[in-house]
């Protein structure tokens, strides 16, 4: 185990890149790593800024081609450990059974943070409650409290939205808030987008989802649901578009997004990751609702052995 978790260890739809080459997995489950290809497999919230982050890199490198694709972190660690993608993207860190599987193949995970996301709690835009405790959620999401009212709303029935299991933004919220597992009645949808989208729609509606997939192009949240500020109790709530927040961890759902190669990367893939590091990478980043990583986690990143 490396130096990055003895410091952590508390702590398929296709998108295009540059240009697909993916091979059919009904034929072939070997995939042919080349010099001039990179294969990008994961996470769900990362996937349409990776996506650009790999579209702007390949106008600056066009002899790379990249392919991008989602289906959530879990489905990122296995194809890792079956050595059928270069990078995994993942929305939470490998877990312990992932890295026995892993180190069973021959494999050796190896972090980078690249990214954080504040993940968003959001309801419809005329639900009526203004903010949330963590201890609210929790028994919202664990089925404790299931009506409105109970929380100064309207008399209406709660309707949960959350990810399937080979999401890592299901897991991340369920080891946060619901421990002992979420109410039976929650819907799991496929996508961040899917969420937005069903909350958009029912006013009983709350979901969570990385706040990457409420924004604009520019950066601009798009005001198509209420994304909740949150609070522990005693303290101020502060919501997820707050920059200074999500920086210093006050908003409380705020994590790293990751990227893990097998061993410490190639040249190739080291020129990618160092590119999403830069300035005009993070640009990117911010653009998407995302925000740069802070001192620590860079720091984290070199002690690692990315140096950048």
């Amino acid at each position: 185990m490396n130096r990055f978790y003895l410091l952590l260890s508390s702590g398929l739809i296709l998108l295009s890149g540059c240009q697909h080459n993916n091979p059919d997995p009904a034929k072939n489950n070997t995939v042919t790593f080349t010099n001039n290809t990179i294969i990008i497999k994961g996470s769900d919230t990362e996937l349409m800024m990776v996506r650009e982050l790999a579209n702007e890199y390949c106008k600056i490198h066009p002899e790379i081609k990249i392919d991008v694709s989602g289906g959530g972190s879990g489905i990122g660690f296995k194809a890792l450990i079956n050595k059928e993608t270069e990078i995994a993207n993942a929305s939470r860190e490998i877990k312990s059974h992932e890295l026995t599987e892993a180190g069973k193949q021959g494999v050796e995970p190896f972090p980078v943070m690249f990214s954080v996301d504040a993940l968003a709690i959001v309801t419809h835009s005329r639900l009526g409650v203004d903010s949330l405790s963590t201890g609210q959620l929790q028994k919202i999401f664990s089925g404790q409290i299931t009506n409105w009212k109970e929380l100064g709303g309207p008399d209406l029935p709660i309707h949960l939205y959350g990810r399937d299991s080979t999401s890592g933004t299901y897991s991340y919220f369920k080891e946060k808030f619901v421990p002992g597992g979420y109410a039976s009645g929650m819907q799991h949808l496929k996508g961040n987008a899917d969420i937005v989208n069903a909350v958009k729609k029912d006013i009983s509606g709350i979901g969570y989802t990385g706040v990457g997939y409420l924004m604009d192009h520019n950066g601009k949240p798009t005001g198509d649901v209420w994304a909740m500020p949150v609070y522990n109790e005693g303290s101020p709530a502060y919501s997820p578009y707050e920059i200074s927040a999500v920086k210093h961890g006050d908003y409380v759902l705020t994590r790293p997004l990751y990227q893990y190669m097998n061993g410490k990367p190639n040249t190739k893939i080291y020129d990618f990751i160092l590119f999403e590091l830069t300035a005009k990478g993070q640009e990117i980043i911010r653009r998407f609702g995302y925000f740069p990583i802070n001192d620590c986690q860079k720091e984290i990143n070199h002690l690692n052995g990315l140096y950048y």
